[in-house]
């Protein structure tokens, strides 16, 4: 029997019951089944029954020092529920961290339940990390070259059990050391859990007055990973930091009206989306209808005015299923369900005004 044939209630049922790493395959083996994992009542049910966790780490700046929050929808959580990084558990002797110093940050997320970290050390110096936050886990990673500005990072698991990785991070010239890269250019490098080592990519060559965007994470779909530029072009990298496709714009509507604002590539039904907001402060989500010629398709528009009733100059940044926006606001996040109007609005006692948002999902079982 095909999967389309199995009847909806029943593939419902076992897909709300897997693994994530079998989850995900059954997304790409089948269409109807993927588009179902994205149903708004999806992801409660999964967490339920499965004990995992979905949400997104909010990164901000206090007093100096990275601070992030998990963020869920209600039942999305888990039984082993956390707030923030388990710094606390990171037992190290290393003579170049203060002692007690929780000062981490998150560089890049993964929606099988891993973050790529970063954190200060006492010389100006960094050191890189891989976190599970669901069983506080770390294990740190060789640094990479850090004479060069980190300015973008990405993680790909390849495979949860056992685990298998690549982190790819894209990095400038510092402004205040000699430009050894030249200005528009950006140094790849790759890191690879299987060697355990990191390897130098290609430079990847920009216009010198158009720049990678900051604090926009880059957006791993359908096999690639997608990265936006100052000039409202797409770039396309393989896991190895090869460029795979030629550069594209976003819709044309779009990158020829500067009033449109808070541009964003996210991640819609496995594939690449981006969402914006119009001049008249419509939410627009758009996808790619060919990932060949990458034609881009508008798929929704929503008003926000009803979002603005709990929050003020709310801007967006997900759509957490087919249904649920993610916004934030001048008074925490807001996560707005399109099908009931309902609203759940998360306020924050140590953030205000985040720097980064990371998707996050998570199981609970022990990295292999």
């Amino acid at each position: 029997m095909a999967s389309s044939d199995l009847p909806h209630d029943l593939a419902f049922e076992i897909l709300t019951r897997t693994c994530l790493e079998t989850l995900d395959a059954c997304r790409v083996v089948s269409k109807t089944w993927n588009v179902m994992t994205y149903e708004s009542s999806f992801m409660q049910s999964y967490c339920r029954r499965t004990n995992n966790i979905s949400g997104y780490f909010f990164q901000g700046l206090k007093n100096s020092k990275y601070i992030s929050e998990f963020v869920s929808m209600d039942g999305c959580s888990g039984n082993k529920s956390f707030s923030h990084l388990p710094v606390e558990t990171l037992k190290t002797k290393d003579r170049f961290f203060n002692c007690n110093d929780s000062n981490m940050k998150i560089e890049a997320s993964s929606r099988q339940g891993i973050l790529c970290c970063m954190r200060p050390t006492r010389n100006n110096n960094y050191r890189y990390y891989i976190c599970k936050p669901s069983t506080q886990e770390w294990k740190v990673l060789p640094n990479p070259k850090l004479r060069y500005w980190t300015v973008q990072v990405a993680l790909v698991v390849l495979k949860s059990d056992p685990l298998r990785f690549k982190i790819l991070r894209l990095s400038k010239d510092s402004p205040t050391r000699s430009r050894n890269l030249g200005f528009g250019n950006y140094c790849c490098e790759i890191f690879d859990s299987k060697t355990n080592a990191w390897r130098q990519g290609n430079i990847i060559s920009l216009s010198e007055d158009v720049s990678l965007k900051y604090h926009h994470q880059p957006i791993n779909a359908s096999g690639l990973l997608y990265l936006l530029t100052t000039d409202d072009q797409v770039l396309v990298l393989n896991y190895d930091g090869e460029e795979a496709y030629p550069r594209f714009y976003l819709p044309e509507q779009v990158s020829q009206n500067k009033n449109y604002k808070n541009k964003k590539l996210i991640s819609y039904e496995g594939k690449l989306g981006f969402i914006c907001l119009s001049p008249s402060e419509i939410l627009e989500l758009w996808c790619i209808e060919n990932t060949i010629n990458h034609v881009w398709r508008k798929e929704q528009e929503v008003e926000t005015e009803n979002i603005k009733r709990v929050t003020n100059y709310p801007s967006p940044i997900d759509f957490y299923n087919n249904d649920v926006i993610v916004m934030e606001g001048s008074n925490g996040s807001v996560f707005y369900n399109q099908q009931n109007a309902s609203l759940h609005l998360v306020k924050s006692d140590i953030l205000y005004g985040p720097i980064e948002v990371f998707p996050f999902c998570s199981d609970v079982e022990p990295i292999n």
